[in-house]
């Protein structure tokens, strides 16, 4: 088994971190994956160990009720089949940074700091023309006896060199028996489809299933199945060649909103002017306050009550990289 450079990916998720405080999606991080042990790779080039596709929970789009979503987390098959990747180089760290967005942000902070003992990366990996897609599974070894994958992050990367990272699968046991859930399916087509789910006192609602790409930069991007008008509860632009193309609207909850330091904001909600080509952030987005009014009894936000506030502050992008 290769030794693993922990000071290496200290480094790295440290600047995954502070790299997704700033961004919404399609984050590019331009760090070489230095050699350890005498020049072997951090990453497995065994290409035998390209595993076959589709991979994941083909069927998480019938998955409509609590029984159902349940019933897949609890698969012991497809536990199997997750551990069957080989999660055998093990990066050991008391705390850890790790980006939680992917267009939603879970929870509402800048970081998420948590204490794990075991990180993972699999042997068996995606090959995909000149890109090769790894798995690293974060382990929960705190809230129980036995420890279980909680989190696996899909890693692109080219030449031992990191280009995006994208959280695929969640299995996070809450307070009071709250819970969120998020399954995936790598189609053999290369396609991502990621499902969320949140179960919480309140009456179960399914989130929109949500699709990626991984484009020609090796960077992960939004895919939509039909080209045109696009809209949603949170979202809504044009889509040309599957990705998001010019401007965009976006109402969505926002990690680099601080509440404490801005509690006139009183919520982590924003209302996101954006701008795409070819599926990556370009030029400037402005982020404002989005006002909006909430069910008396449910506490859920009206979506038919949402408009612009205040601006709040602009990020300026080129070929999806954020600039300032």
């Amino acid at each position: 088994m290769f030794k693993i450079n922990i000071a290496f990916f200290t480094s790295l998720f440290f600047l995954f971190s502070c790299y997704s405080k700033a961004q919404t999606e399609n984050k590019a991080i331009k760090t070489e994956a230095h050699s350890t042990d005498k020049g072997s790779p951090i990453f497995n080039t065994n290409k035998a160990d390209c595993i076959t596709l589709p991979f994941g929970y083909s069927d998480i789009s019938k998955r409509k009720t609590v029984d159902s979503i349940l019933a897949a987390v609890q698969d012991e098959n497809k536990l199997k089949e997750l551990n069957a990747l080989q999660f055998e180089k093990s990066i050991k760290k008391n705390l850890v940074l790790l980006p939680e967005e992917y267009d939603v942000f879970l929870p509402f902070s800048n970081n998420v700091n948590e204490k794990y003992d075991q990180i993972k990366i699999a042997s068996h990996f995606v090959c995909y023309e000149d890109y090769s897609l790894y798995f690293m599974a974060v382990y929960n070894t705190v809230q129980y006896a036995q420890p279980f994958i909680e989190k696996i992050y899909l890693l692109s990367t080219k030449d031992g060199k990191l280009i995006d990272m994208k959280r695929i699968y969640l299995n996070h046991q809450g307070e009071m028996g709250f819970t969120n859930y998020t399954l995936f399916n790598i189609d053999k087509n290369y396609i991502i489809s990621l499902q969320d789910y949140e179960l919480t006192e309140n009456p179960f609602q399914l989130k929109s299933l949500q699709k990626y790409q991984i484009l020609p930069s090796g960077k992960f991007a939004r895919y939509y199945d039909h080209d045109g008008l696009y809209k949603n509860d949170e979202e809504q632009g044009m889509v040309k060649n599957h990705h998001k193309e010019g401007k965009w609207i976006e109402s969505k909850a926002n990690g680099s909103v601080d509440l404490q330091k801005y509690p006139e904001f009183t919520d982590p909600y924003t209302y996101l002017e954006a701008e795409y080509k070819n599926g990556l952030p370009v030029g400037t987005w402005k982020f404002y306050k989005l006002l909006q009014k909430y069910n008396d009894e449910t506490g859920e936000p009206l979506f038919n009550t949402r408009k612009k506030g205040q601006l709040i502050y602009t990020e300026m992008y080129k070929e999806g990289i954020l600039g300032k």
